[in-house]
This record gives structure tokens, sequence and C-alpha cells, in this order.
């Protein structure tokens, strides 16, 4: 089955959603990894290696109308964000962290990182990241990739930290190296115990976390836990590939075998089990249009009850009616029924309610440590 959607998937699609398409089946056809040829690595100490970073007031700090950021002096804890993949082309396995070519940067800080700015300083690190094609073949470019992720979350933690409460969240390739960065930097450490939640969002976590020390989450104000989810139209089978049969990080090596199922945590009830109606989305963001802006500005109205949820088998199902406004459907979710591409979006209000909740409950009880 894989074979075949490695051949016809992308017929006719953008070559970024096609590339798009291929690396989330698992197949490409990117250039070799040369490890003697690769970008030079980003300083974390520099500016330039930051995609978001406090003080800079970048469009990271924007919001819907009726919402507002928490002035960063006054953020009661930090979210540690990794981007998805943002280079729009395959020439390169890794492409540079400074790279002009990264048509997705602005929507990034837009439309995702800017769901924690009501809790949180927001520190978002450049990586080196895999192009979409290397991402299904090459494990020695996600693992630069990755290299890269754990420098930054190093650094963070040694000289921004100063012993915060903090959130770790990211999307599609960032939420893949975040499974891989909490089990080697946060679990077991003494820093865990400040770990609100960690947000894997757009990629396969493995429900085993729970078995090392990191439980799913199950309530809406549950901290030290893990979310995820893959959004998916009910009933269509090709957004399977972001959680079947994949090969993930696990206890010290790639394991490709023996997968347990992935975690689906439903974000309008912040649940594993149940469905809630589209009475319980408050408020969807639609995918930004050009222009995108670089410093804070004003989102989209948020749009009302577009559509309820329910976790099925490991994807969170979702009914979005074909009148929904622009930005809500796009080539990807049209052909393939995946909604990967606004996986925060959709649900955008409930994720930055939940984000200051869970850091509440954390900070209630933890009083010692305000």
């Amino acid at each position: 089955m894989i074979g075949i959607v490695c051949r016809r998937s992308a017929r006719g699609l953008p070559l970024v959603l096609a590339a798009a398409v291929l690396a989330l089946a698992g197949c490409g056809s990117a250039k070799p990894f040369d490890p003697n040829a690769v970008p030079p690595a980003p300083d974390y100490s520099q500016p330039v290696a930051w995609l978001a970073f406090p003080g800079d007031n970048g469009s990271e700090r924007s919001t819907p109308p009726g919402m507002a950021p928490v002035a960063e002096a006054d953020a009661p804890a930090d979210v540690f964000f990794i981007h998805p993949t943002t280079y729009g082309k395959n020439d390169v396995p890794n492409a540079a962290y400074d790279s002009a070519n990264v048509p997705l940067a602005p929507v990034v800080r837009m439309a995702q990182a800017s769901a924690f700015n009501g809790c949180c300083r927001i520190y978002a690190p450049h990586y080196r990241q895999a192009s979409l094609e290397a991402l299904g073949k090459e494990p020695r470019a996600v693992a630069l990739a990755y290299a890269d992720v754990a420098s930054a979350f190093r650094w963070y933690i040694a000289h921004e930290n100063h012993g915060r409460p903090f959130i770790i969240a990211g999307h599609s390739q960032g939420a893949g190296l975040m499974v891989q960065l909490l089990q080697q930097e946060v679990l077991g450490a003494p820093l865990q115990g400040r770990l609100v939640a960690a947000y894997v969002i757009g990629a396969y976590a493995p429900s085993d976390f729970a078995k090392i020390g990191l439980p799913t989450c199950d309530a809406p104000r549950q901290t030290g836990c893990i979310v995820a989810w893959n959004t998916a139209q009910a009933g269509r089978k090709f957004p399977r590939i972001l959680i079947d049969n994949k090969t993930y990080w696990w206890q010290g090596s790639l394991k490709s075998s023996g997968q347990p199922p992935a975690i689906c945590v439903n974000p309008l009830t912040w649940t594993q089990a149940g469905a809630a109606g589209p009475d319980a989305n408050l408020g969807s963001l639609p995918l930004p249009a050009k222009p995108y802006p670089t410093a804070a500005a004003a989102l989209a109205p948020l749009v009302p009850h577009l559509t309820g949820a329910k976790c099925r088998d490991g994807l969170l199902t979702v009914d979005i009616p074909s009148s929904a406004p622009e930005g809500f459907h796009d080539t990807l979710s049209r052909l393939t029924g995946s909604y990967h591409l606004n996986d925060y979006g959709i649900f955008y209000a409930a994720l930055r309610a939940n984000a200051v909740d869970r850091v509440g409950a954390w900070t209630a009880a933890h009083p010692s440590a305000r």
C-alpha cells in the first residue's frame, strides 16, 4: 500500500505540497547525505539562530481580535517551540538554518507559536531541518536536525530558563524531534519537574511514553504529561500514514517494529476518550494569507463552532463542512483528508486556553516557585 502511495499520491500537486505528501508517506528522492557537506551549525547565543525570541515583538506575538498576549516580563512560564518543516525545496538533505528559502516561517510564527503567547515567553530555534524528502529516507539528516534542536534546548535551559516552568511544543518535523528530545533531555532529569506539558502535534507519539515516566494527559489541567493529535477527515484512510508503520527514536535507537498505538488527546475535551460537538470548539484560526507581517499584528477573527472532534484509532477525526470559510480547506485536505497543515489552527482557541490553564495549575501546585 505504501508503494502505491509513493508512486501516485503526489500526481498533479504543486511542488511543495507534492514533496509534503511524499514525506508523509515515508518516501522521496533527496540527495544523499554527506557529513562533509552539511551547512554550518547555528550559534544559539546569536539572535539570527532563533525564529522567535522574547523581546523581538515578532509575529508570534500576534493575536486574534479580543485576545492579547501576556506581557513577557509577567509571563509565568516559557514555551520551547520546535517549528515544522519550513524549507520549500528538496535540493539538499539539510537546509541551512538561516536559509532565505523558508516560505512557511511567517505562517508558523503566526498560526502556531502565537497560540502560546497568552501564557508564555516564546523560544523557537532555527535548526538545520531535514528537507521534506530527506525526512522519509535519510535518518542522518534527521539526526543532524535533532542535534541542533537539542543544542538549542540546552542553551535555553542554561541561559534563559532560570528555573521557570516550561512547555515544549512542536509540529510535524518539530514534533517528531520532540519524541527524542523528551527522552534524552527531560525524562529522568531534575528539570522534568518543571515540565508543564508536552504538545506533540502533527506527528506520531507512542503511547509507551507512559511506561517511561511521561503519562498521557487525560484532564485539562493535568501537568507533567503529553498531548498529541493528528487531524483527519472522518472516514479517510490516507492520514493514517502519519501514525502507522513509523520509524521513531525510542530508548536509545531507532525503532521500526512493535509500534504501540499513537497518542490521541481530543483538544476539545482534553481527554483520550469521548467526542465533542462543534459547540465545544470556541474558535478556529484560518491559515494566514499573504502578505505575512514580520512584527506582531492582528490575526484573522476566529471562527466559532467550525467542527467537533473525536479520537478514533489514533487519529483526531473532524467534519469540516465544505461551506467553511477560506483558510480551512487546502489542497492536502481536499485530496487526502489530512488537515495536517492546520492541526493548530482548527483548535486555536482551545489550545491557547489550555496552555494558560495548565500553566496556572502548575504554578498553583508550586507556590514556592513564584
